[in-house]
């Protein structure tokens, strides 16, 4: 892919969100995956040792194994620790700046492009309350110094996402909304921020469904949520962020880097080593 077309950008622009569904080469995620996997296996042969697991599930699929082996487990919660949140890992840094999502990106706010700090990995497990997230604008999860930053957020799953598996459901034309207060305790399991369905604006609901490989954006400010999962099978997904490094990201305690600069090519961050160390280092590197 080489970018979206003009239509895509007015059609992005005018409804707050766009689907896209052959953004970039599914095996792009491959790496990322395997991660996750080996990530899994060593907690489990820890938690084998232990006594707290009987079976490993080796042979168990991708999409299924993490939920068995949550459904052995008095507290999972440590287990699903290891595979959610901020991966600072090759096959994330691979994801985020893979050129044909820089490329979409170029094309809604040009070549100045910050990988933005605040990204997750997310294992949605079937028939579960707690991964249910409510209605709410990712700029209610940012500070407000970020309301004017024009963001472009990507939704991307690992694997196919449908309605029954939990895909994400958007507001049409919401993202002219400013921000709503959004309450803490929301959500079927009571673990989100969100706002109330009598804060809504009206405007047509879409659900996002989106294959392996396809991506979904949206705005900060577009009303989102999740629907819940199910199915039999776990939906993965990722929530990447992007935005111009000269404006805030409402993350100033987390730095992010430079994925793409025309400006300033010096300070593009080129491995996961060197983000690693900007991190470490609370900092976006200067002449490197």
């Amino acid at each position: 892919m080489t970018g979206l077309s003009s239509e895509q950008v007015t059609r992005f622009r005018e409804d707050g969100y766009l689907l896209i569904e052959d953004a970039f080469d599914a095996d792009v995620l491959d790496g990322l995956q395997t991660e996750l996997t080996e990530r899994i296996d060593r907690w489990c042969e820890l938690a084998l040792s232990e006594g707290l697991l009987s079976d490993l599930l080796p042979d168990a699929p991708f999409d299924k194994r993490l939920a068995l082996l949550s459904e052995q487990l008095e507290n999972p919660g440590p287990l699903l620790a290891v595979v959610g949140g901020k991966l600072r890992t090759a096959g994330m840094f691979q994801i985020l700046t893979h050129p044909d999502l820089l490329d979409i990106v170029e094309s809604v706010i040009g070549p100045e492009i910050l990988a933005h700090p605040q990204f997750n990995s997310r294992a949605k497990l079937p028939h579960q309350d707690a991964s249910v997230v409510p209605w709410h604008q990712d700029l209610g999860y940012l500070e407000a110094d970020a309301e004017e930053t024009f963001m472009v957020n990507f939704w991307i799953p690992l694997v196919d996402a449908t309605k029954e598996n939990g895909c994400m459901e958007v507001i049409s034309g919401s993202h002219r909304t400013p921000l709503i207060a959004h309450e803490p305790g929301m959500g079927p399991g009571g673990n989100f921020k969100g706002v109330d369905d009598d804060q809504l604006p009206p405007g047509d609901r879409v659900m996002c469904a989106v294959p392996r490989g396809g991506v979904v954006l949206i705005q900060h400010k577009t009303i989102h949520r999740s629907v819940p999962n199910v199915s039999d099978h776990i939906r993965w997904s990722l929530d990447l962020r992007y935005s111009d490094p000269r404006q805030p990201t409402g993350r100033d305690n987390v730095p992010g880097f430079i994925a793409r600069s025309a400006e300033h090519p010096d300070e593009i961050c080129h491995s996961v080593d060197q983000w690693q160390s900007i991190v470490a280092a609370g900092g976006a590197p200067s002449g490197t």
